[in-house]
């Protein structure tokens, strides 16, 4: 990314923002509310045109690679994404299917990842807010993208849902995939500390 501009509205939010990342490194977004934190994800992954500046996706500006860069990029935002009235197990289907996915094992094996294998039958309507979340991000793990973006992933998930998540984090680092998050809550795996670069918006 290179001396990128963002703005909500009239508002500049940042300007002359640069990084570089590297396949198996993790990018942590900080700052507070409203300093454009979701604002500089969807830039990264394409649903907002910078001010200025310019995203890159091996080497191309995303506006002229959009196809290789949807195909190989998974966002998730604050919003779940979910059908209420269908159960897990049917809405993890639905999102395998639209990502070219039909294998029934790697379905089966993100339910059991997320700890949802016990819920599958349930309408998402019926699921925690956490459980519901967890297999939001379950999208990640039947597209197999490279490049994970990821709203406050955290958000309404317990202990033992943070762990589950974490794991999935470092697993995918490790298979030389790339992450970039927002969280207001400091990263509590030193697998994923080391493999992080952190930027703070004001």
């Amino acid at each position: 990314m290179e001396a990128v501009q963002g703005a909500r509205g009239d508002r500049v939010l940042f300007s002359s923002l640069s990084f570089n990342l590297s396949r198996g490194q993790l990018l942590h977004i900080t700052g507070p509310n409203g300093s454009g934190k979701t604002t500089l994800l969807r830039i990264l992954c394409g649903l907002l045109t910078p001010l200025e500046g310019m995203v890159r996706w091996h080497g191309h500006d995303i506006r002229s690679s959009a196809s290789t860069h949807r195909r190989e990029c998974t966002y998730i935002g604050h919003r779940d994404g979910l059908k209420a009235e269908l159960t897990a197990l049917e809405n993890l289907q639905v999102n395998a299917r639209m990502s070219g996915c039909h294998d029934t094992k790697v379905i089966n094996d993100s339910l059991r990842l997320l700890g949802l294998w016990d819920y599958q039958d349930l309408l998402v309507g019926h699921l925690s807010a956490g459980q519901r979340r967890r297999l939001a991000l379950g999208r990640l793990l039947v597209k197999r993208a490279i490049l994970w973006i990821l709203d406050e992933p955290f958000t309404a998930i317990d202990i033992d849902g943070r762990d589950i998540i974490e794991a999935q984090l470092i697993s995918h680092l490790q298979g030389d995939g790339i992450v970039v998050l927002t969280s207001h809550q400091a990263l509590s795996r030193p697998q994923l500390r080391e493999r992080c670069v952190t930027v703070s918006l004001q």
